[in-house]
């Protein structure tokens, strides 16, 4: 018999309820949900809350929730779109309610993301995050929790002149100290926004690092353990 690769995975992502690469956490989570209840599921029984986490409407996270479950799961991180902030919420869902599956699942969505199948080009990496995003990431690191609208608030002031300019501040509410940040002007106000960001960022990158570092090594020891157990498991099958 082939031996393990996640070459092999990813050929299989059909199987394992993959589409594109990457696990549908929302369709597993209905699966073994109907399975543990010994019933077909009715509509309904789960709901997702989706939100912006700033007024771009470019970042999401969503929180699902329903009687069926212990108790409501939320994305881990910010996502680009509702739809990839719902199928992470569902994922942290089948984490905690289905352990027994759910390390190969994610092991499977590693190895995809290592090694593209055949003729598949690799994912592009990532674009680094803007100055906006960084700060919402950092406030999740500081809280300890997702990041809401209401966590990172921005306002806009108008300069009038030749050519209008804008300034921003932003304001961290729910953070200790309620702090607020002036960002240099400029011409366009995503800019002027991005501004005031950077100087949020600036004042606590000291606080920050070792929890974003710590986040990190934690996430690559977790994809690190679940490829492992899904190399265990695929060698018990020989």
């Amino acid at each position: 018999d082939p031996k393990w690769s996640p070459g092999a995975a990813a050929a299989g992502g059909a199987a394992a309820g993959a589409v594109g690469g990457d696990v549908q956490w929302k369709q597993k989570l209905n699966e073994f949900a109907a399975k543990k209840a010994a019933r077909p599921l009715a509509k309904g029984e789960f709901v997702y809350t989706t939100t912006a986490v700033d007024e771009t409407n470019k970042s999401f996270t969503s929180t699902v929730s329903g009687a069926i479950l212990s108790q409501g799961y939320t994305s881990a991180e910010p996502q680009i779109s509702k739809k990839l902030a719902e199928n992470a919420a569902a994922r942290a869902a089948v984490e905690a309610e289905h352990p027994e599956v759910y390390g190969e699942l994610a092991a499977f969505d590693v190895a995809v993301a290592a090694a593209p199948a055949k003729g598949q080009k690799r994912k592009a990496d990532a674009p680094p995050m803007g100055d906006k995003n960084e700060l919402n990431h950092m406030m999740q690191m500081l809280l300890s929790r997702s990041v809401t609208k209401d966590d990172v608030l921005y306002t806009l002031t108008t300069i009038e002149g030749d050519k209008p300019s804008y300034s921003a501040t932003v304001a961290l509410p729910t953070y200790e100290g309620s702090p607020t940040f002036q960002g240099a002007p400029a011409l366009a106000k995503k800019d002027a926004e991005a501004a005031a960001a950077k100087v949020a960022i600036a004042a606590f990158k000291d606080a920050a690092a070792p929890l974003i570092e710590e986040h990190k090594a934690k996430k690559a020891r977790k994809n690190a353990e679940d490829m492992e157990k899904m190399k265990q498991k695929h060698a018990e099958k020989q």
